[in-house]
This record gives C-alpha cells, structure tokens and sequence, in this order.
C-alpha cells in the first residue's frame, strides 16, 4: 500500500456515490493495521464547485470522469479491507496535498 493509492470502496453504504477511496496516509507508517483516506465522490447533474473550496475538495478525473475529493470526509479503513490497488492518483500530489494542508490549516 502506497500514499496517493486508489481503492474500490469497500463500504456497501457508500460506494454508489463514492466508487473510489484514496489513501493519503505516509508510506513511513506502512506497519498500521488501518490507512487514512479520502472518498472521491460521483460529479453528479449541474454540480458547480465551491469557489471558496476549490482548493479543500478539488475535482480529479479517473478514466475521464470527474469526481470530487472529500477531504473534509477522511476517514480509516482496515487495510484487509481495502484489498489491492487499483490505480495510483500519483500524478495529482501537489493539489491532493494542497487539499490537506487546507484542511489541517497550514494556511
């Protein structure tokens, strides 16, 4: 398991409208039984993003659909139940990071 790692959601209350978790959790704590990550919600209708949260919940495309990063939703999963990983969101560290520093207030 590696930071910035996409995962099915395993979660069968959510996973309609958040299909992908990402793990933003630090590689140097990789011995955990649990990984932090962040729900990418569907970009469903007319959704227009938050002009004040652009930077907090920026949209990522994924096989070319868009879909929301809620950070503000962060959560742990076990990482038995994340399973393996599907893809990598490698190529979007800086604005993912950007997103948690927003978060925790490094503003």
């Amino acid at each position: 398991m590696a930071r910035f790692d996409l995962y099915k959601n395993p979660s069968t209350r959510s996973r309609i409208t958040s299909p992908f978790l990402l793990d933003v959790q630090s590689d140097h704590l990789g011995d955990l039984i649990s990984r932090v990550v962040i729900p990418l919600t569907r970009v469903v209708g007319n959704y227009t993003p938050s002009k004040v949260a652009q930077d907090l919940s920026p949209i990522i495309y994924i096989a070319g659909e868009p879909f929301v990063l809620e950070t503000p939703l962060l959560g742990a999963f076990r990482t038995s139940e994340l399973g393996r990983a599907i893809g990598t969101l490698k190529d979007e560290r800086d604005r993912i990071s950007a997103a948690l520093e927003r978060l925790f207030g490094a503003y």
